[in-house]
């Protein structure tokens, strides 16, 4: 008898007893394997400690580079190679996959996979002809180091998002002041330096000697010249101190028309290039970065910049911004628009996140409509490439502004919307709401937009073509990516493990070419392929079921799988998924320990 809320298992894969050892029994309703509870998981596991490779324990990269280590003392990486190789242990395969693909391998003597581009005396080999060929298609950094110095020493002019702001009013004295102080202040030092110079030079010149040129320093210190600031501040005279910046280049205004296209959601951590570029193979149209922070883009953050990079397989790719007022969202468009390659810039109005909720941002900005169309203007303004929002149905059950938003933001000259159909407040404990998104299409007519909400199979995506424009896919793609080739197809794919285990070896590979193939890369892998099996254990293949579709709401009850690699991947203990990481990645450290960072129920109710 199957319960309610339970997928339909063939009887003969059902477990009625546990006749596996505890800690190989596939446990679906217990992602982390933590024993029964009464509180409610959701939300992310704060607490959690990931695994992080010490900072002695990693050769020094001048040493890798074969050159003397600049840092010297402040330096704690170790600059020791011998005593390096023999904590580095064996190595984990035959061929380097940076080496095989690039020709060469940056990380040398550090690579888990080295021994065959290191030459007698440990020097790292290049094959001069393959690098040249494939540089092309190497995924380059996002920013450069000149444009990324600029930007933490705020010596970036933001041209357009000035002048937009200027003529509607918008409050940005305090952009300026910072500006201003920094022209001042870099002003009253060559004054005060030219000053000081032509003081000594008279000082010898006259044979008074030292002690009146420290006078007449004393003094030029006690009186500085100071520019009269409020001429400075006057309508028009920026010219002189916009000279100073670097001012950021415009490209030709582009159109994007994405009626039909399935769209891969951009998810934070799982949403990786690596798990992009798998997704692409499996039929994804679209693709979008994970979720990056304004202020941090603008402070020139390599880490967050890093999560705009775009793989050269990914055609039409946008990257997702998160922020809480027009001035931060209109000049990081406009930065984007000048230095990266991106076919769209998405902002984020529907992430739940506390974090990003507390500081006015994500689903925040559901309940302040007039600042929202107020940030989506400027941001249209501002930058060539077209821009788009994504965003829930609205904070909570009793406030749903939607709709309403829809009806405001077609106006600001957006290329697409997409609408989650649930509230802040419900996270995926619901069912998604179809029919509010076919409410929000016809108030966002003209304008494309996509729904998103429990999409798992053709029928699914069918379903939802006679309400939206196209769909976009997130928890059903991490369960199953290749949903894309499913709806393509219109059928049900029947994947089994040996397939399942080559796509977990192709994720392996992009990994180590994303990440590096040093222990630090290679755990990095690790640890974002155990955050994907978090999702990919919930997949029942179709062979075990008796009741097609799967639906993303149902819970199985315990089963096995057709073969023991099967049993395992339908496992949802962590340290099963360990063990399964271990096959393609090597022996885990004796302290490892995974828990995964989303804790919110795997099913809705």
């Amino acid at each position: 008898m199957v319960r309610a809320g339970e997928a339909h298992i063939k009887e003969e894969f059902l477990i009625e007893k546990p006749i596996l050892p505890a800690e190989s029994l596939p446990d679906p309703r217990n992602a982390q394997n933590s024993g029964p509870s009464t509180k409610r998981k959701k939300g992310q596991n704060k607490k959690r400690r990931a695994y992080q490779q010490p900072a002695s324990q990693m050769l020094c990269q001048f040493l890798i580079k074969d050159s003397e280590c600049l840092l010297k003392e402040r330096c704690k990486k170790s600059h020791d190679k011998q005593e390096f190789l023999s904590r580095k242990g064996p190595d984990l395969g035959d061929e380097c996959v940076n080496f095989k693909l690039y020709g060469v391998c940056n990380y040398g003597i550090a690579c888990r996979f080295g021994s065959n581009h290191l030459d007698k005396d440990l020097s790292n080999i290049m094959d001069v002809e393959l690098n040249e060929k494939m540089k092309i298609y190497e995924v380059k950094r996002t920013l450069q180091k000149e444009i990324q110095s600029k930007l933490r020493s705020k010596h970036v002019w933001f041209k357009r998002s000035y002048q937009y702001f200027e003529e509607n009013g918008i409050d940005f004295s305090n952009e300026l002041q910072n500006h201003l102080s920094k022209f001042l202040t870099k002003r009253q030092k060559t004054v005060e330096s030219d000053r000081i110079l032509k003081t000594e030079n008279n000082s010898i010149v006259n044979g008074n000697g030292t002690d009146n040129a420290s006078l007449n320093r004393k003094e030029s210190n006690s009186t500085p010249e100071k520019e009269d600031v409020h001429k400075l501040t006057a309508k028009g005279v920026y010219d002189e101190i916009k000279d100073e910046y670097y001012c950021l280049k415009t490209k030709s205004k582009r159109t994007l028309d994405l009626r039909g296209k399935l769209f891969l959601s951009p998810l934070t951590t799982v949403g990786n290039l690596p798990f992009r570029r798998i997704c692409k193979e499996y039929g994804a149209d679209i693709t979008c970065g994970e979720m990056a922070l304004c202020e941090e883009l603008v402070q020139g953050q390599m880490s967050e910049w890093a999560l705009l990079k775009r793989h050269h397989t990914e055609d039409v790719f946008g990257v997702q911004i998160c922020g809480n007022n027009p001035v931060m969202t209109a000049k990081t468009c406009e930065l984007i628009n000048s230095e990266c390659d991106v076919d769209f810039i998405d902002l984020n109005v529907g992430c739940p996140i506390d974090l990003v909720f507390n500081r006015g941002a994500g689903s925040a900005l559901m309940d302040r409509a007039s600042k929202l169309e107020q940030m989506l203007t400027a941001m249209v303004q501002v930058s060539d490439i077209p821009v788009s929002v994504k965003m829930r149905m609205g904070t909570c059950e009793s406030k749903l502004t939607g709709i309403g938003l829809c009806e405001r933001l077609k106006k600001t000259g957006i290329s697409h919307i997409t609408v989650h159909g649930r509230t802040r407040q419900q996270r995926y404990t619901r069912l998604a709401d179809w029919e509010y998104i076919r409410k929000c299409k016809e108030a966002a007519d003209p304008v494309t937009l996509f729904g998103n909400g429990d999409i798992l199979s053709y029928e699914d995506y069918n379903m939802s073509q006679t309400f939206t424009d196209s769909v976009m896919i997130g928890r059903g793609a991490l369960i199953k990516p290749w949903i894309f080739s499913e709806i393509k197809e219109q059928k049900h794919m029947d994947v089994s493990s040996t397939e399942r285990v080559e796509m977990l070896k192709k994720f392996t590979r992009y990994g180590l070419e994303h990440w590096g193939t040093d222990t630090s890369g290679v755990e990095k892998t690790r640890r974002f392929m155990l955050e994907w099996m978090s999702f990919l254990y919930r997949y029942i293949p179709v062979g075990v079921l008796e009741v097609l579709p799967q639906k993303i709401n149902e819970r199985p009850p315990y089963y096995h799988g057709r073969d023991e690699t099967e049993t395992l991947m339908c496992s949802g203990n962590c340290e099963d998924w360990v063990k399964l990481s271990e096959l393609l990645l090597g022996k885990v450290p004796d302290d490892y320990n995974f828990i995964p960072k989303h804790a919110a129920n795997s099913y809705s109710k």
